[in-house]
């Protein structure tokens, strides 16, 4: 379910809620009468994630977890539309297949002719992925009982979400309660160069910066755009160069903001790029390795940066860092020093009063972060 549609959210919960017990009931007596499934013998197993393109980075450690625990076994991963993205950086050895939030027919039908040995549920909150794991035949599901959520009814082994420890801990303890001495870590594949597509970026010295974060009350997560601005003339008088990342939807925005500023390159001399809407994934990812650094909101491309290797400080405003920071060799996490913030576990807990309160921190903070890094700033 898409975090930032109210709507889809709230019928999530009226309708999800009954409809989840209702299944977990009927599978429930349908068990007394099945075998017990052999789980180490397993040959055929599926991970739901209909999360954001983060969520199914980080899902990957379940994934590399998995494979060293079933290494002759099919691994499959149904996926939403919105993290896609991400099937050309998983390693070839796990299979991918996408479908739109709304299409749970063909969801449903996909997982049930899959025929499963185990299933796991990643989703943290949402009902319809609980329901999809209650009806799809698996031979086991696998699934969290998030606090106040009641997807639990669903799973033949429900494993608690813990709000006071990083994602990547939660998804490897779905694998631990059949496996449990399961270890995996975020794995991507990054290719070797390029695409023929891609924009071309300087050989060496360039930072990106991500400005957009994603979901429910998006705007609440962003950075002051004059803030921005400063970092990058920061960066261009350092010697370094600044490109602005972003999705399709971004492009506009950013393009309009690098002219705003009087950043880019009809000004003149050294400046900033903006690559918004125009690098995929697999060639971001490449660029990554090759980075001098990463600023960017908490969103998938900071998840992408650290675990390629970026030096990478991520911009927590209302994202608590404990539960959603970087996971990487080289990663910084900064709240701003005044402000209501790090109040977010699931991504949709703003309290009345909830502020932009990003727009507190400063540009300093930053420098001094990307200086213990490395960089001459």
């Amino acid at each position: 379910m898409e975090r930032g549609n109210r709507t889809q959210r709230h019928l999530d919960f009226w309708a999800g809620i009954p409809l989840v017990v209702l299944a977990g009931s009927v599978n429930g007596i349908r068990r007394i009468a099945m075998p017990s499934v052999d789980v180490g013998k397993s040959r055929r197993v599926g991970v739901i994630c209909l999360g954001a393109i983060g969520d199914l980075l980080l899902a990957s450690s379940l994934l590399d977890g998995l494979r060293q625990a079933l290494p002759e076994s099919i691994i499959e991963v149904v996926s939403s539309k919105a993290n896609a993205a991400v099937r050309d950086l998983l390693p070839r050895d796990f299979r991918m297949v996408s479908f739109g939030i709304r299409d749970i027919t063909g969801m449903v039908r996909h997982v049930r002719s899959a025929r499963y040995d185990i299933l796991f549920d990643v989703g943290q909150w949402p009902r319809i992925s609980a329901l999809i794991a209650a009806v799809s035949g698996a031979g086991k599901t696998v699934g969290f009982a998030t606090p106040g959520q009641y997807r639990h009814y669903a799973y033949d082994v429900a494993v608690p979400h813990c709000n006071e420890r990083h994602e990547v801990e939660n998804f490897l303890a779905l694998g631990r309660a059949l496996f449990p001495d399961l270890t995996g870590k975020p794995c991507i594949v990054v290719p070797d160069a390029p695409s023929s597509g891609c924009p071309s970026l300087p050989e060496s010295n360039f930072v990106f910066c991500h400005m957009w974060p994603s979901g429910l009350l998006s705007y609440l997560k962003e950075w002051r755009q004059d803030s921005w601005a400063e970092l990058a003339r920061t960066l261009l008088n350092a010697g370094y160069v600044p490109v602005f990342t972003g999705g399709a939807q971004d492009a506009a925005a950013t393009d309009a903001f690098v002219k705003k500023y009087g950043l880019g390159p009809e000004y003149g001399g050294l400046h900033a790029f903006s690559v918004a809407g125009k690098m995929a994934f697999p060639d971001m990812a490449f660029h990554l390795r090759r980075a001098a650094a990463v600023v960017s909101v908490n969103t998938g491309t900071m998840h992408l940066a650290a675990i390629c290797g970026a030096p990478t400080v991520g911009l927590h405003g209302p994202t608590n860092p404990l539960r959603w920071g970087p996971v990487g060799q080289a990663t910084i996490s900064l709240l701003p020093q005044k402000g209501i913030c790090g109040y977010l576990n699931l991504g949709f807990e703003y309290p009345p009063n909830a502020e932009a309160v990003l727009q507190h921190m400063s540009v300093r903070e930053i420098l001094l972060a990307l200086r213990s890094l490395g960089l001459c700033v």
